[in-house]
């Protein structure tokens, strides 16, 4: 699990969130789990937890859960969040408190722990980033106040050999960046600025007094800049301007280059970085805490999770295998008081933050939106065109977060300024990334040489893509000369790769290649398992057995470092892309991959994959990637559930292209944000206005309404335009609408309850209908009343939890308890009813048109008199059976009213819960007392009650009566006197009646 940040990041702020969430009592936890499933509550851009794993979980549980899905900062801001929803003011100050004064003593160890979530879905090599200066600021401004008196100490007097490593050291770094080329026409947006020294300052400001030596790991995906930003750490230190009072030495240990290496001692690495033969290995040795190891890229080293059996404090002139000497050096054994800087990147940085002690987790996001919109105004010139450009790359989230990387950003616009061009007027809706890349590279081809496109050059292609699809296996990224001569290719046709930019030689090694970004080998890699061809990348297994291994780890295993190769995989089988690239390469595609992702598919659905834990909306995006109607109509139209959060403009889009081929859907849970389906404008440049556009695709998603078979539809916490309000209720009017079950939770806005209303009215199908966490006033719960209790109704099942319902309501919904012919079971749970509300309702439970067996009023406020009319209820009530009263002050009095009428032989009843109803010894005395008459009741709940022994005592001593049928008893027990405390904790006794078995449990 990911180190949290700030309050959460160390044990005592996480024990004190777990003190917040253990103090909540059960129905407060109930409601928490219940809020973590609205979005509008939840941290900008957050997907909800699961019910399926929230449901069970305890305070522990859920605190895990937290973790893991709002990491760091984010898990108190969830928790802030809905504590503020549930109004539980004093908790929320308490909190506030609490986060103020961590953010003031966190000093680095909180900032420091910050990873947001801005992971690029696309990776490469990056250029030219610094971390945001708002991020680094903060950071500084609090390392300064753990020693106020601290101060970066005064530049030492040098030594020559210092002076001639630090020029050496300057020399490697700038050919380094010579040796990295970028298109001609990439756009620069950044220079060295004394605002990007002291954001390198605040990195490794120095700690306070006692504090353990820093170890700082940069993270991000690949291309954000996670080398630029460590390599001129570097380079300003020996340029001295940066850092020479700090640390006397500043050594750069490059991941790849240090792979190459053999067995070599620490000071022998050390050396080979130095300008003569004489390394001052005992001047290093002498003061460890001046030196500073930035250690860029140690995921492209093997490395165990264990140093070498030697003692900790290892000798330096040992030697060792390169990735020991690493691990030794991560681990602090070889320089325990040194600074360590690490940048990693996937996939291998998860394994690596194993390695380091207690590191403090930098994220680099690279281009933030304004550099975005910047490099895309200055790249196409025109500020009308940019901006038009833009707006289509906001339809589509994926491309937005692509251009986080400068390399990805250069190839997005130029394959989107290529398709502005040879289309003024495209089609609505955001170009898809695989478009966009196929655009570009064979735009590149058209301009090659003749070697790279001609019918010759085909065998070259297809070992090219399949060296692509080996790496990505391999997590191998670098490629030596012995990888292209083992697959042959060719020297020129890899120096035309180069020319193009497809490839480029790694800085520090120039016998080795690499892709320029990361998505250009994902995109090479998806292109082989699209070509014809029957050999796997790996050798020996089929392509076909291959393809489907990493569809499953994609979909099935939902592992993320497939996804882009999956979504480009899925783009390439579009018939014309296809043949787009089969001119530029000169490759035949093979016509048969789209069936055998169809026979994947299936079984994939055969073998259960597909369950409430799929990523359905990834499925949705893949298939929208093909821009294939008939793929995705072929694989879509068995699938039989769905489960669905939209919440951006890509979302609806793909949902859009999807739900409508999804003719075989019985289960759809759909949950849309508020934002999606706002009414925005774009700038004006003659296009439809988006908002009608979106209307559409709406339109589209609410057409798998009427299929006809459609049976379940959960819209819970879904917040809707009133237009799209309308449509949506129009859908689930029409005649071939037949749902049985429709869940409209937490719905907005309200108004279409009323539409909903008139629209089910005489719906012979529908059986089930959740309204719950509605604001149903008096005016909208009198329309959907009477409208629901419509002769013709086929309505059995009603939940109205959590609707703000009062007394007043009660009038209606008792009207529709003898209007309604089927209704047999209630849910009003968590209303305000009152003692005249259950009056009411009593008055329709006596009637013998009521067929009601099920009521549910738990956290009613009801209180004595309440139960005399219950009382009444049951005994004159021809069908009810189950009855919850938890969480009602009833007393004993109350109590004692029902157990008159649970003690006579017409009383029909065989579910009682009365937990956390205040009651005592007095009230058990009289259920027990009623149970010894009783002959129905099954079930009794007592739990969290004061009871204490001797209600136990009580209830239990009428187990042996020979009339009660009592089966199942449960009561969690608040003590007062511990002498009988260890032989009641656990306590299950099973009594045996005549074709009865009862099993009583104390908890």
């Amino acid at each position: 699990m990911a180190s949290p940040a700030g309050i959460s990041g160390h044990d005592g702020a996480r024990d004190q969130l777990l003190s917040h969430l253990r103090g909540l009592d059960p129905w407060q936890l109930e409601d928490f789990k219940l809020a973590l499933q609205c979005p509008e509550l939840l941290p900008e851009g957050a997907r909800r937890i699961p019910w399926a794993d929230l449901r069970a979980a305890g305070p522990a549980d859920l605190l895990c859960l937290l973790e893991e899905r709002f990491p760091g900062r984010r898990t108190w801001e969830a928790a802030l969040r809905v504590f503020e929803d549930l109004r539980l003011s004093s908790l929320c100050e308490r909190m506030r408190a609490e986060l103020h004064g961590e953010r003031t003593a966190g000093a680095l160890r909180g900032v420091c722990g910050v990873l947001p979530d801005y992971w690029s879905p696309l990776s490469g090599t990056g250029q030219n980033l610094s971390i945001p200066s708002c991020f680094v600021s903060e950071m500084s401004q609090v390392c300064r106040l753990q020693d106020p008196n601290q101060e970066e100490p005064e530049t030492l007097e040098e030594t020559a050999h210092r002076r001639r490593y630090r020029e050496r050291l300057r020399t490697r770094i700038l050919a380094l960046w010579d040796r990295t080329p970028w298109p001609e026409d990439h756009i620069y947006l950044r220079h060295v600025t004394q605002r990007e020294h002291a954001e390198l300052r605040g990195l490794l400001r120095p700690r306070g007094a006692g504090a353990p030596p820093l170890t700082m790991l940069l993270e991000g995906a690949a291309g954000v800049g996670k080398t630029t930003l460590a390599t001129k750490l570097v380079l300003h230190w020996a340029e001295g301007v940066l850092f020479r009072g700090r640390f006397s030495y500043v050594f750069y240990i490059s991941g790849h280059w240090l792979a190459k290496l053999g067995d070599i001692s620490f000071a022998g690495l050390l050396a080979l970085d130095w300008p003569d033969s004489q390394v001052p290995v005992e001047e290093f040795r002498a003061h460890p805490e001046r030196l500073l190891f930035v250690i860029d890229g140690a995921e492209e080293v093997t490395l165990g999770s264990k140093g070498s059996a030697s003692r900790p404090g290892a000798d330096w002139y040992q030697e060792l295998p390169a990735a020991s000497i690493l691990v030794r050096l991560l681990k602090k054994e070889l320089v325990p008081e040194a600074t360590l800087l690490v940048t990693a990147g996937p996939p291998g940085g998860h394994a690596l933050r194993g390695l380091l002690l207690r590191p403090c987790r930098v994220g680099i996001p690279g281009f933030t939106e304004g550099d975005r919109r910047e490099y895309l105004r200055r790249f196409l010139g025109d500020p009308d065109v940019a901006e038009e450009a833009w707006r289509r790359m906001q339809g589509s989230e994926t491309l937005v977060r692509l251009c986080a990387a400068p390399l990805a950003c250069w190839a997005v616009c130029a394959g989107l300024k290529r398709q502005l061009a040879g289309s003024p007027a495209p089609a609505p809706g955001a170009p898809t990334p695989t478009g966009l890349y196929a655009q570009l590279f064979c735009s590149l081809l058209a301009g090659a040489e003749p070697g790279l496109r001609t019918g010759s050059s085909a065998g070259q292609w297809r070992a090219f893509c399949s060296l692509a699809a080996e790496g990505l296996w391999l997590a191998a990224f670098t490629f030596a000369g012995d990888a292209l001569e083992r697959w042959r290719l060719e020297a020129p046709f890899i120096d035309g790769l180069l020319r193009l930019q497809i490839l480029r030689r790694v800085s520090d090694c120039e016998h080795c290649v690499t892709f320029a970004h990361r998505s250009f080998q994902e995109f090479f890699g998806a292109l082989f398992y699209v070509l014809w061809g029957a050999q796997g990348s790996l050798g020996g297994v089929p392509r076909h057995q291959e393809m489907r291994r990493w569809l499953n780890h994609a979909f099935a295993d939902a592992n993320p470092y497939w996804r882009q190769m999956v979504r480009f995989f899925f783009g390439l089988l579009g018939t014309d892309l296809a043949r787009q690239l089969e001119e530029a390469v000169g490759c035949r595609m093979s016509p048969g991959v789209a069936d055998e992702v169809l026979d994947w598919a299936e079984e994939l659905e055969r073998c259960g994959a597909v369950s409430g834990r799929f990523d359905f909306l990834w499925l949705f995006q893949c298939l929208h990637e093909t821009q294939d109607e008939n793929l995705a109509r072929r694989v879509l139209n068995r699938l039989p559930v769905a489960d669905l959060d939209i919440q951006g403009c890509e979302h609806l889009r793909v949902s859009s292209f999807c739900l409508k081929h999804c003719q075989k859907l019985r289960k759809l849970r759909l949950s849309v944000s508020h934002r999606v389906l706002e009414k925005k404008r774009t700038s004006g440049l003659g296009t439809p206005e988006v908002a009608d556009f979106r209307m559409h695709q709406w339109e589209d998603i609410c057409s798998v309404f009427c299929s006809g078979n459609l049976s379940e539809l959960d819209l819970s916490n879904s917040k809707l335009s009133t237009a799209s309000m309308m449509r949506l209720c129009l859908k689930l009017g029409n005649p071939r609408c037949r749902l049985q079950k429709l869940a409209w939770k937490s719905m907005a806005p309200v108004e279409g309850l009323r539409k909903l209303g008139l629209l089910l009215r005489g719906d012979r199908h529908l059986t089930h209908l959740d309204l719950s966490s509605n604001s149903l006033d008096a005016a909208v719960s009198r329309g959907v009343f009477r409208m629901l209790g419509h002769s013709a109704c086929g309505l059995k099942y009603l939940w109205l939890e959590k609707g703000n319902l009062s007394a007043a309501a009660c009038e209606d919904l008792a009207s529709l308890l003898t209007s309604t012919p089927r209704l047999t079971r209630l849910c009003l749970g968590l209303n305000p009813l009152g003692d005249e509300g259950v009056q009411l309702l009593c008055g329709s439970l006596t009637r013998p048109e009521c067929v009601l067996q099920r009521l549910e009023l738990w956290c009613c406020r009801l209180s004595t008199p309440s139960c005399r009319h219950l009382s009444d209820a049951l005994l004159r009530s021809r069908s009810l059976t189950h009855l919850n009263l938890r969480r009602n002050s009833l007393g004993d009095g109350g109590v004692k009213l029902l157990s008159s009428a649970l003690g006579r032989a017409d009383c029909a009843l065989q579910s009682l819960n009365l937990s956390h109803c205040s009651l005592t010894v007095a009230g058990c005395r009289e259920l027990a007392h009623a149970l010894k008459h009783n002959g129905h009741l099954k079930i009794l709940d007592v739990g969290n009650n004061d009871i204490q022994d001797e209600g136990v005592k009580e209830l239990c001593s009428v187990l042996k009566t020979p009339s009660c049928v009592l089966q199942t008893l449960g009561y969690l027990c608040i003590y007062h006197l511990c002498k009988h405390l260890l032989s009641m904790i656990c306590v299950s006794v099973n009594i045996s009646h005549p074709g009865t078995c009862v099993s009583t449990t104390c908890v």
